[in-house]
């Protein structure tokens, strides 16, 4: 590998290091089983395994997400797992 390239690896790492999380909006497409599409690749659909849901948005909570729901999430570092922060 050349210098360039681990110049270019070490700048995406600090950048990464820097913002640890991204908030992104998302749309609620199925609740059984979950699904939400977010804003940030409008033809990908995200199975709700890779999310966090809190107690009271879930079926059995106080405001449960329902099918057009417009959330907001945060994308933990690598964006393989998600958490619900509320509807917005």
């Amino acid at each position: 590998m050349g210098l360039v390239e681990e110049l270019y690896l070490l700048a995406q790492k600090a950048q990464e290091a820097a913002q640890p999380v991204q908030l992104i909006e998302g749309t609620v497409r199925s609740v059984s089983p979950l699904v939400i599409r977010l804003a940030s690749n409008s033809k990908l659909d995200i199975p709700g395994d890779l999310f966090t849901v809190p107690r009271r948005l879930r079926q059995s909570g106080d405001d449960p997400l329902n099918v057009g729901d417009n959330i907001m999430t945060v994308s933990l570092t690598g964006g393989q797992s998600f958490y619900v922060l509320d509807k917005i």
